[in-house]
């Protein structure tokens, strides 16, 4: 026996308890073009991570690069610099000889 005292007895009124009752949602169940759909917002949801995730990858490789490309660039100006000062005081040092009278040949 049922629990609804309306069908229990044979009388089918139309209420609208009973109308709203007897309607399912169509949404419970997905068709197929909705799992299609579904699945592609997922492969593209995951494409466009996987894109950020490479850019992301890509961006921290080039600045990595660059930081290493400035230290070698600083290096590389530190020894031209360091050079560049011993030849001046050996210049220097030999400037400070020949006036004192001093040659390659005669050092005191």
């Amino acid at each position: 026996m049922t629990a609804d005292p309306a069908r229990a007895s044979g009388t089918l009124g139309s209420t609208s308890a009973q109308q709203s009752s007897n309607v399912t949602p169509r949404t419970t169940k997905p068709t197929q073009w909705q799992q299609r759909m579904q699945q592609r917002q997922r492969l593209q949801n995951l494409r466009s991570r996987e894109r950020e995730m490479t850019r992301e990858k890509e961006d921290e490789a080039e600045r990595k690069r660059l930081a290493r490309k400035e230290r070698e660039h600083k290096a590389a100006e530190k020894a031209r610099l360091e050079a560049m000062a011993a030849r001046m005081s050996r210049k220097k040092a030999l400037r400070h000889a020949r006036r004192m009278g001093r040659t390659k040949k005669i050092a005191h």
